[in-house]
């Protein structure tokens, strides 16, 4: 296959075909761009260790030419991100700024991975300027998919910062920006956001709307990660409205689906549901083992807020079970570490 037909099935989300032609092609001269676009097909397909992979190779195939190398590192950035490996987003989206500055080429992009990385360390206010910042730019160009995009990043800065109402707005505006833009992918991770935030903020009715309607979107892509995504957040949603086995399903569909990829902090918040779903039933042994998983599979990979989720519910679970003083010690434990980190977890008795 050509290199412009395999770009065109990476535009258009046909990711499973663009590798299948990549493999099918000769490099040739074209070695380090073929490269790059398997990792682009990786990581439109979910498998983001395998992206990274690629990256890496291209990175080294770039010999010097410094616009590549600079699209490979906003990848690498993108993936290191999406699996919680904080040092890596960092310093590749720091080297991605700089190549950025000294080129003058994907500027914006390079900034917005250098804010997301901020926001995944915990720099929420030096990420929260740099993004409205951008926002600004790009709404000034009347760019509506990078409108979209920084809209998206806005929306999930504020929901760590219990600021909901603020987060709801942004992720509203991040679905007509992404509307504009014909984007559909978008659109759906948009959903993706404002289902989050009103499930947490309690309009139960709506979030399960968004994720109904993100799950369409996606159930025909190449996207496992999204698919396992609407399936997980569903779950979630049906939880907290008490049905169950609904949720219980869900979250089984989810595990298969994060299972097979290699996104170990989310496969955590589902570990971490599928306890919640034993608690309420009753089942103390089976729910500790979903939270100890959940906490193995959070630890190291930039997940406060689900490390901190599974602290709490193992204090529950421990004065449930009537060893108070473990609870009580195992809760301390939790807000030390939620204050280190400055969330609000603890007062997400409701999620």
């Amino acid at each position: 296959m050509e290199i412009e037909k395999i770009e065109s099935c990476l535009d258009a989300g046909q990711f499973a075909r663009a590798l299948a032609g990549i493999k099918k092609t000769s490099a040739g001269d074209g070695r380090g761009r073929l490269l790059f676009m398997k990792g682009e097909a990786f990581r439109g397909l979910g498998l983001f260790a395998k992206a990274l992979e690629e990256y890496s190779r291209a990175k080294r195939a770039a010999h010097g030419d410094m616009e590549f190398e600079l699209e490979a590192l906003i990848g690498e950035a993108r993936c290191a991100r999406a699996l919680g490996r904080e040092s890596l987003a960092l310093a590749s989206a720091k080297k991605a700024l700089a190549l950025s500055g000294m080129s003058g080429v994907c500027e914006k992009e390079a900034g917005l991975e250098w804010a997301l990385a901020l926001r995944l360390s915990g720099r929420l206010a030096e990420a929260s300027g740099l993004l409205v910042k951008l926002l600004k730019e790009y709404r000034g160009e009347g760019d509506h998919g990078g409108a979209a995009f920084t809209l998206w990043a806005l929306g999930g800065l504020y929901r760590l910062q219990g600021r909901y109402k603020e987060g709801i707005r942004a992720f509203e505006s991040a679905l007509a920006e992404a509307k504009k833009d014909g984007d559909e992918s978008a659109a759906g991770y948009a959903l993706f956001g404002l289902g989050g935030i009103l499930r947490v903020a309690g309009f139960m009715g709506r979030a399960l709307n968004c994720y109904v309607r993100a799950r369409k979107i996606f159930a025909g892509t190449d996207d496992a990660f999204a698919r396992a995504y609407a399936e997980c957040g569903t779950a979630n949603v049906l939880r907290q409205l008490g049905r169950l086995e609904e949720a219980w399903a869900g979250y089984v569909r989810a595990h298969k689906l994060y299972s097979g990829l290699s996104d170990q902090a989310d496969l955590g918040f589902v570990e971490w549901g599928l306890g919640e779903i034993r608690k309420k039933n009753g089942d103390f042994r089976g729910a500790r083992e979903h939270y100890r998983k959940a906490a193995a599979l959070f630890k190291g990979r930039s997940e406060p807020r689900g490390e901190a989720l599974t602290m709490l519910s193992l204090s529950a679970l421990y004065y449930l079970t009537g060893d108070v003083p473990k609870a009580e010690r195992q809760h301390a434990l939790a807000m030390k570490f939620i204050r280190r980190h400055g969330l609000h977890t603890h007062l997400e008795v409701f999620t």
